[in-house]
């Protein structure tokens, strides 16, 4: 995609204008989001345009925002920021862009028979119960920057949201809620999203709540994936290799040899697969921690200047109106590749199947300690016994990530405030259930 001649105009009027460090960033996107539910099908279509100028030098700086083009007869604000310094130019790897980049924004017609499909195959799987909500953002984006580092990038991508949110038979039954990412809508599987939907309501409406146990856990991606998030201190950012030193045993592991988490922003298939982050630095995978031993943190370009193998393409900007942010793209934790939740089920002699999460996690890593509310099966001989909710998965950080048997290998991504988290189900023991943290 050809840099648009707009950018360089701005970059070289403040430029001339003394300005040691310029930055021109322009980004423009459309989306179509349907809101599907029993009162009736609601659908919006949206476009936006703007652009941004960072601009400054070792004393002072500047962040200006507009909608529309890049122009260069604008009067500048005031330059009363902190001195900037950007990030030079780097070879940016050869990338391939995904070929549904090109594929039409899914319509309003589609989606609604999507949602009908859905619904159709809930009350398949659980009479009566019914969904209540459904809602679908598709949209896509082109972004473009040029520095005065001699940076030039230009990236296309496309994200489809989904939310739904599902009710049991009868009246006054629990509702439950999932929240799900692909790059091209039409990936969602109704049959496989409403057998989903079922389990979390059959659970959720049959299930009693262990007094306290413990056993073997086979732990579903949505459960890991949430513990995943709220442990990323513990390996984003300059100050992570101290936060993890507490956790660190005599062979320098601070988890056991299944777990090896990797970010990467150029992941194939991944719904931010980019060639650059919001910086135009290019990106790449990132092993964080190898099969148990910490390896380094996710660093930015400017968060680590001793090394230079250590820093990734890792700045996010969802939007014009944003400054770039050092933070996760596709962080995941790596499947083993010849084991599938079945066996891991199966094998189960006596533990649980936790499948969701019940809430948000609470994580205090100081005190090494950790509690998360959760629902699933009983399992004993590897079969379901019944099915549990109100309870809460504890135990110390340490025992979490060292108590990791082996992995699965069903990985899934789900999208979270930083980016996308992803995780395969997980054989886990030394954990403990309770009624209460």
């Amino acid at each position: 995609m050809k840099i648009d001649a707009s950018l360089h105009a701005v970059l070289e009027k403040l430029s001339g204008e003394d300005w040691e460090e310029v930055e021109v960033y322009h980004k423009r996107g459309r989306s179509r989001t349907v809101r599907f539910a029993p009162q009736g099908t609601v659908t919006t279509f949206s476009q936006e345009e703007g652009w941004a100028v960072r601009a400054g030098d070792r004393r002072r700086s500047f962040f200006y925002a507009a909608a529309g083009e890049p122009r260069s007869d604008v009067a500048w604000p005031e330059a009363d920021g902190r001195g900037v310094r950007l990030a030079s130019a780097k070879p940016v790897p050869p990338w391939t862009p995904p070929s549904d980049l090109d594929v039409p924004l899914i319509g309003e017609s589609e989606t609604r028979g999507l949602f009908e499909a859905l619904a159709r195959q809930l009350a398949e799987e659980l009479p009566g119960a019914r969904l209540i909500l459904g809602e679908l953002a598709d949209g896509s984006s082109e972004s473009q920057l040029v520095s005065s580092r001699e940076v030039e990038a230009s990236v296309r991508q496309r994200t489809a949201l989904l939310y739904l949110e599902a009710a049991g038979p009868g009246r006054g039954s629990r509702s439950i809620a999932l929240r799900l990412a692909e790059r091209d809508a039409r990936r969602f599987n109704p049959r496989t999203l409403g057998r989903r939907l079922a389990d979390l309501l059959t659970v959720t409406e049959k299930g009693t709540t262990p007094v306290r146990d413990r056993g073997e856990f086979v732990l579903a991606p949505a459960v890991v994936v949430s513990l995943l998030s709220a442990l990323s201190d513990l390996w984003l950012g300059p100050g992570a290799e101290e936060k993890t030193a507490h956790l660190t045993d005599r062979r320098g592991k601070i988890a056991s040899p299944a777990f090896t988490l990797i970010d990467d922003g150029r992941l194939s298939g991944g719904v931010l697969e980019a060639p650059v982050d919001g910086e135009g630095q290019p990106t790449r995978e990132q092993v964080l921690v190898e099969e148990g031993i910490f390896r380094q943190p996710l660093l930015a370009w400017w968060q680590s200047t001793s090394d230079p193998s250590r820093v990734s393409g890792c700045c996010r900007r969802p939007g014009w109106r944003d400054l770039p942010r050092p933070g996760a793209t596709h962080l995941y934790l790596r499947p083993e590749t010849t084991a599938s939740v079945a066996s891991l089920i199966e094998n189960l002699s006596r533990g649980y199947y936790l499948i969701a999460t019940e809430g948000a996690p609470q994580v205090a890593v100081a005190d090494n300690r950790f509690a998360l509310p959760v629902c699933g099966f009983a399992i004993e001989g590897g079969r379901p016994t019944g099915s549990i909710t109100g309870a809460w998965l504890v135990g110390s950080v340490s025992g979490l990530l060292n108590g990791i048997v082996t992995t699965a290998r069903d990985l899934s991504f789900l999208p979270v405030s930083s980016g996308m988290v992803g995780s395969p189900s997980l054989l886990i023991k030394g954990l403990e259930l309770r009624q209460r943290p």
